[in-house]
């Protein structure tokens, strides 16, 4: 899902991904409806005009209406037609993308997993990989998925982060604090002997 989504958008996606989650759960698929949604922002991804069509005040919401059930009645289950359906009453169709996010969340949330960011200077041996899901399994209590970034400024160590919460093991962080340290220390010492 190339193109972000901000938080307003989220939010009010969010009402529609608890509902279609909780009507899959239902039916047991969550994961088939996940992968649909995914397949539905592919194909705005490759085909712009599609998003523009969803989103565009300019477009009757029956035209938009008969073009969801002839287009994807065969190529997406009844439940992700039926919410497509719903989201184009209320003039929200331009949330697709949105929703998917908002969707996978709240999948994610019900079945105990949890995206984690790790920074590193180096790639991750798989033993060091294994360890630290592990390690992150027990302090999140969930299954843990990592997405790995290599960046070399970091210097040394891991920059974790969970959601909103961002844990800095790096040696580059180190230094920076220590560098504050310093300065401070120098600062103090400098008012002192004036």
């Amino acid at each position: 899902m190339s193109a972000q989504v901000n938080d307003r958008e989220l939010a009010v996606a969010r009402v529609y991904a608890e509902s279609l989650l909780a009507l899959a759960e239902e039916r047991d698929a969550g994961d088939r409806v996940l992968e649909e949604l995914r397949g539905l922002v592919a194909l705005q991804d490759r085909d712009p005009d599609l998003e523009r069509f969803f989103s565009s005040p300019l477009v009757a919401q029956d035209a938009r209406s008969r073009t969801i059930d002839k287009t994807l009645q065969d190529e997406v289950s009844p439940l992700v037609v039926d919410a497509l359906q719903v989201m184009n009453g209320k003039g929200r169709l331009g949330l697709l993308r949105a929703l998917a996010v908002a969707y996978r969340q709240a999948l994610d949330e019900k079945r105990g997993r949890v995206d984690v960011a790790v920074t590193s200077a180096v790639p991750l041996t798989d033993s060091n990989r294994e360890k630290l899901r592990e390690t992150l399994a027990r302090v999140t209590g969930r299954q843990v998925r990592l997405a790995e970034t290599v960046d070399s400024e970091t210097l040394g160590g891991l920059i974790v982060s969970v959601g909103d919460r961002k844990i800095d093991y790096s040696l580059a962080s180190d230094l920076r604090r220590l560098n504050d340290q310093l300065l401070d220390r120098a600062t103090r010492e400098i008012h002192f002997t004036t």
